[in-house]
């Protein structure tokens, strides 16, 4: 299922039209409202009119919450009415869209820094940039995909680490290498 995500976003990646463009008010990397989130994407994860109004009435209805909820409940009922009418692609095309350009930051943040400290150098192909930036996305869908279920989420992720690019590895770890030979798939460089 993520790797159909994985496989989503790298095919979306150049072409992303970074989400419908009329009645924008402000960025949506800056909401935190997934039914806010939705309406933004909408045309790119293809909401019909009937998903787009059911949207709008629970965006109000998840406005008003606000003012008597906590901000972790409000989080709570949206992703829960997101999932009962959205299909199953639908849903897990929001996570791919909305965390791009967190993704995207965090990426070329983490690379300058693994540069820092030698962990890659400028000659390092894109390739592997590609990867950590990849890799970086896909922690992020995944915490918004299992928001719901903790124990899932962090088996999740601790299968993506072992998993992860090594230099990304000794960056999340503080310089520790793991060994290679309990992972065919971690190498230091890419030809």
């Amino acid at each position: 299922m993520l790797s159909a995500l994985l496989t989503l976003c790298l095919t979306q990646l150049s072409a992303q039209s970074h989400g419908n463009k009329k009645n924008r008010g402000s960025d949506p990397a800056l909401s935190k409202s997934y039914l806010s989130q939705a309406v933004y994407y909408g045309t790119d994860i293809r909401l019909s009119g009937r998903q787009m109004d059911s949207v709008r009435y629970h965006t109000k209805k998840a406005l008003a919450m606000k003012k008597k909820m906590t901000a972790d409940q409000v989080s709570l009922y949206e992703r829960r009415v997101l999932k009962r009418f959205l299909s199953e692609g639908q849903y897990e095309d929001l996570f791919v869209y909305k965390n791009l350009a967190e993704a995207r930051v965090l990426g070329e943040k983490a690379w300058k820094e693994m540069l820092a400290l030698n962990y890659v150098d400028e000659s390092d192909s894109a390739k592997l940039f590609l990867r950590v930036w990849t890799h970086i996305h896909t922690v992020l869908v995944a915490q918004d995909y299992y928001a719901d279920k903790p124990g899932i989420l962090e088996k999740y992720l601790n299968d993506i680490d072992m998993n992860s690019p090594a230099c990304l590895y000794r960056y999340y770890h503080n310089g520790e290498r793991q060994q290679p030979a309990n992972n065919y798939y971690r190498s230091d460089f890419l030809y």
